[in-house]
């Protein structure tokens, strides 16, 4: 019998497949790009999230936070070698390539920005490590993202 459940089952089932589709239809080439900037983005957060008071620093943490960060900067230019921007997803400029220098530039001032967080120990040491860091991201997103 064909009840409201059932129809509600029915669509989540093909909205799931549909999501599955469009995700394994997507350049590899750009998921990797927005996996690797999702982390530098979810590690920013945690720090962030301490510099602010809304969760209690946690030394550990931000430490490991700002090694992840590093690890996915330092594989930016890698990430983005190759020219593959015409995904829907795909939220690189041009200019990225356009700007080879410059780019891989930021990325290793987002490297070295990360790396001297790496040794945070304090609340303080953590907000004046936060400015820096956020500072390569906002300088690369604001030229070289849409």
């Amino acid at each position: 019998m064909f009840t409201r459940k059932s129809a509600l089952v029915g669509a989540l089932a093909l909205g799931t497949l549909a999501t599955a589709a469009f995700a394994a239809a997507m350049d590899p080439d750009v998921r990797a790009r927005q996996e690797a900037m999702g982390l530098v983005g979810s590690n920013l957060k945690r720090i962030a999230s301490m510099v602010k008071g809304d969760v209690d620093f946690d030394a550990a943490a931000a430490q490991a936070a700002f090694a992840k960060i590093a690890e996915k900067a330092e594989m930016v230019p890698a990430l983005f070698e190759t020219k593959s921007n015409s995904d829907p997803e795909a939220e690189a400029k041009d200019a990225i390539w356009e700007n080879w220098d410059d780019f891989t530039a930021k990325a290793g001032a987002l490297q070295m920005a990360a790396e001297a967080g790496m040794g945070v120990d304090s609340p303080e040491a953590l907000a004046a490590a936060m400015g820096p860091l956020s500072e390569t991201c906002k300088a690369c997103h604001s030229t070289y993202k849409e």
